[in-house]
């Protein structure tokens, strides 16, 4: 007859990530680019991708976002950008500016890039909680 107590490791391992997990949310790496030629829009977006690693770190600033009922993240993150751009600003932001001058032309290049940062994600029925981990 075996003894369970072989399976016992395992079973710790398995319950620990699991309720980790239930507790933390899901973690996403979010992304923020926008880039201006002569003030003119070139490019904005927002990526979105799934960490393939745990993130270290505790959770400190907290949003709450409104959700539709199988609303994926980008589209969340695209209908309130203004909301989530002015949270995650308040944390470090990157701006870079180049100008070109000649005697006939002024060019000017400005970009504006939100580092890529480890969130949080918690999916409730109708909202979105979003920490950032630092």
């Amino acid at each position: 007859m075996r003894s369970g107590t072989r399976n016992r490791s395992f079973l710790l391992t398995v319950f620990t990530v699991i309720t980790a997990s239930a507790l933390l949310g899901d973690e996403y790496l979010i992304g923020y680019r926008l880039a201006t030629h002569n003030s003119a829009l070139v490019s904005d977006r927002i990526n979105v991708s799934k960490s393939m690693t745990h993130c270290l770190g505790e959770k400190k600033e907290t949003l709450f976002l409104p959700r539709q009922f199988n609303q994926t993240l980008q589209s969340l993150l695209n209908s309130h950008e203004d909301e989530f751009l002015e949270f995650a600003s308040q944390q470090s932001i990157n701006l870079e500016s180049r100008q070109n001058i000649s005697n006939h032309a002024h060019n000017s290049t400005d970009s504006m890039t939100l580092p890529t940062r480890c969130y949080v994600i918690d999916f409730n029925d109708d909202s979105v909680t979003i920490s950032l981990l630092k």
